[in-house]
């Protein structure tokens, strides 16, 4: 899982280690799986010193889709090695139909999915509330749907967690937490369907841009860099 080709991203380009000393790497922001769109170069962290949002490493961002047993990917099941492997890959602007501005063609993916440290046993039986799921910053629990958690926090960013177990939150709507609470677990609910086991997260914030100031979805995958260096650093 973390042999030396492991720095090196599929489309060439080295990979960057998380910290000295450990076998974890990631690769730029905006590279993509290939195929699966036009991404966003941006090295901005636009949420700083925030906690990484699964409570323990290891944890791999990478694309759902496109991964092995994705709708797009190659063909196997979701729990396959290469799907929980180094370096990370950004997937903000993949290919999708919905409106966000910070993305090259003006549409696509607006969060980053993240795996966990596994997912599956005995073939199919996922992890289900095995991994815990933490508030990223001090804030309010604002709302809470079919499968997606909203946490407002007091910095005014909006923090939105898709993809977890509903049935066995620790928060419910209006709950006040902390940066580092426990909020719930990773999971594959998406509403009435089902969806690889996997945290699907988003910041949203006032940005300028083009001479406007718009509240958007903006790039994560900066942020969560940071945020994954520090928890491996144990000082998340």
């Amino acid at each position: 899982m973390h042999a030396a080709s492991a720095q090196t991203c599929p489309d060439g380009t080295t990979a960057t280690g998380f910290i000295d000393g450990q076998s974890a790497y990631y690769c730029a922001p905006g590279h993509l799986a290939p195929g699966s769109g036009n991404g966003d170069a941006d090295n901005t962290v636009w949420a700083p010193n925030i906690r990484f949002p699964i409570e323990a490493a290891p944890a791999y961002a990478n694309s759902q889709v496109w991964g092995v047993g994705g709708t797009s990917g190659p063909a196997g099941g979701q729990g396959d090695v290469r799907n929980y492997s180094y370096p990370w890959r950004d997937d903000f602007c993949e290919d999708r139909g919905y409106a966000t501005v910070m993305c090259p063609s003006g549409a696509g993916h607006q969060g980053q999915d993240i795996r966990p440290a596994a997912c599956c046993q005995s073939g199919s039986h996922l992890w289900q509330d095995h991994f815990v799921v933490d508030a990223v910053e001090n804030g309010t629990i604002t709302s809470i749907g079919s499968y997606t958690v909203y946490l407002t926090a007091d910095s005014g960013r909006l923090y939105r967690y898709l993809h977890m177990d509903m049935k066995n939150l620790k928060v419910k709507e209006g709950d006040t937490v902390t940066r580092g609470q426990p909020i719930g677990y990773v999971s594959n609910n998406f509403g009435d369907s089902v969806t690889t086991f996997h945290l699907h997260f988003e910041i949203k914030e006032a940005v300028t841009k083009d001479g406007k100031t718009l509240y958007t979805w903006v790039p994560p995958y900066a942020s969560l860099v940071a945020a994954y260096s520090n928890l491996l650093k144990g000082t998340p």
